[in-house]
């Protein structure tokens, strides 16, 4: 995921800017005599690779190109790592990119500092918003209105190994947390101090503990977004029982465990029963231990009031610097045309956010397992609510959860402190207004 939003650079602003000035002069001065002018519009993608880079530059951008004479597009391909900064230093020059590619957290933020251009007209007259899985598209929408269109989606669900669980004499994968913690604990093997199969793989993330405060009926904020939510009993069993899983069911270790190869997923290298993630970890399997696919199942996450899966989508933007927003639009829905949208995803392998784009891509066909990711994204998806300050709030978090984890405090404590800090940062935005 991006990392939390950089400071400005005044200077570098002010010589970025200066510097655009000039050469927007030199251009002026040279083209003069000439009616026609090609107009430029700039792309920002934050999620590639190599495939994706091709993809783009090779088959997609030159067919729009195409389709609009005397329209260029300049993609640039900007590491996460330096995608906030760069955005703060472009609006602040006023030289923002037309489009571009932003994670699950953005919306709040561009929405309430005016960096997203509201999207709900060119959204009505397209008419393809229903094509869309209601998490993905939820992850662009803040106070009612729309300022993206999803690019990717990544649902978190339960992967298990079948022949683990019907050596334990299971029929099924657990369903309810009572029953998760039952099961990895007949499938944890250890010989001594060393957990040769851990029963549960998980991080140590903000993100699981969002899952397991959903499913236990919990909300992170109040209704109007003002109040944490974090203090709450449904939030405190939440983290205890994620705690539990470490140390009181010793299911999930923090240590002890033998790794392959340095850099092999734990679930890959079979030293793991279930793990709860995303598509990766079918990827990883196919790519580290395609002979253990066949025994990869798929299940929701195990509940304890209610089903949740928790959907993380990256989407696309409109800069409202632009000064070329019909085109900018024009260009958006290409890119999220069924089969460009299907291709895009397949390089990366994630799961496109569009119904038609998952019909349309090759790679998901006959893939029982991604169809299952389908499914329940579908049936049970959530994304996270939109609220400004969700770069502030997913750093603390972390640092609330893995206090409880580590043992440093109990889960209630945790949470009491910083449900505190975090009803301190949402009223900060509350008096500014």
């Amino acid at each position: 995921m991006p990392a939390t939003a950089a400071k400005q650079r005044h200077g570098f602003s002010r010589w970025w800017l200066a510097t655009l000035l000039v050469g927007a002069g030199a251009l002026v001065l040279c083209g003069c005599g000439h009616q026609d002018r090609q107009i430029e519009l700039e792309l920002w993608i934050a999620d590639f690779n190599e495939s994706t880079r091709d993809l783009l530059d090779k088959q997609i951008i030159p067919r729009f190109e195409s389709a609009h004479p005397g329209v260029k597009v300049n993609t640039q391909y900007i590491n996460w790592s330096h995608l906030d900064e760069k955005l703060t230093i472009s609006f602040a020059g006023g030289v923002a990119p037309d489009i571009f590619q932003v994670g699950a957290e953005y919306v709040g933020g561009l929405a309430y500092r005016g960096m997203a251009q509201p999207l709900d007209d060119y959204v009505a007259r397209w008419g393809a918003k229903d094509d869309y899985f209601a998490a993905s598209w939820n992850t662009c929408v803040y106070q009612g209105h729309v300022y993206g269109l999803p690019y990717l989606s990544a649902p978190r669900v339960l992967l298990y190994r079948r022949d683990l669980l019907r050596a334990a004499g299971l029929s099924r994968p657990p369903d309810t947390w009572e029953e998760l913690a039952e099961a990895a604990q007949r499938m944890t093997l250890r010989r001594g101090p060393v957990t040769v199969m851990a029963g549960m793989n998980l991080p140590v993330s903000w993100q699981i503990f969002v899952e397991f405060l959903w499913e236990n009926g919990g909300e992170i904020f109040s209704p109007d977004g003002r109040r944490s939510r974090l203090n709450s009993p449904e939030a405190i069993e939440a983290l205890q029982f994620y705690v539990d899983l470490y140390h009181k069911y010793q299911v999930c270790p923090t240590s002890g465990m033998p790794q392959i190869g340095g850099s092999i997923p734990v679930f890959a290298s079979k030293k793991a029963a279930m793990e709860i993630t995303n598509q990766f970890g079918i990827y990883n399997v196919s790519k580290y231990a395609p002979e253990l696919l066949p025994q990869v199942g798929v299940a929701p996450t195990p509940k304890r009031k209610q089903r949740v899966i928790s959907v993380y989508t990256d989407w696309l933007a409109m800069s409202p610097q632009s000064q070329h927003k019909e085109l900018a639009w024009e260009l958006m829905a290409f890119l999220m045309e069924p089969d460009n949208l299907a291709a895009y995803n397949a390089t990366l392998f994630f799961i496109p956010p569009r119904r038609s784009a998952v019909a349309a891509a090759r790679f998901m066909r006959g893939n029982s397992q991604l169809q299952e990711f389908v499914s329940l994204m579908e049936r049970y998806g959530r994304s996270l609510p939109a609220i400004p300050e969700w770069f502030e709030i997913r750093t603390g978090l972390q640092s609330a959860v893995s206090a409880a984890i580590y043992q440093t405090k109990s889960p209630a404590q945790a949470l009491a402190d910083y449900s505190r800090q975090l009803d301190e940062l949402l009223a900060e935005r509350v008096e500014q207004r």
